[in-house]
């Protein structure tokens, strides 16, 4: 958790470089599509909740996979 508030401090911080902003989102965007697993419930939960929309996206995917393999 550490890792992704220190994550969101450099994307609210208005003097990170648009180039840095766009990286963090977008290996955010993979992990959470691509090995979701690594990451708990809670973390992943507050992933949903942030304001850029592809951060959020990817994160509710993630929950419904979870939901989806609990309730076989």
């Amino acid at each position: 958790m550490a890792t992704l508030e220190a994550f969101r401090a450099v994307l609210d911080d208005e003097g990170t470089p648009e180039i840095i902003r766009n990286h963090i989102i977008d290996s955010l965007q993979y992990a959470l599509r691509n090995h979701g697993q690594i990451f708990t419930s809670k973390e992943v939960e507050w992933l949903a909740g942030w304001d850029d929309a592809r951060i959020p996206l990817a994160a509710s995917r993630e929950l419904q996979k979870r939901v989806a393999e609990t309730s076989r």
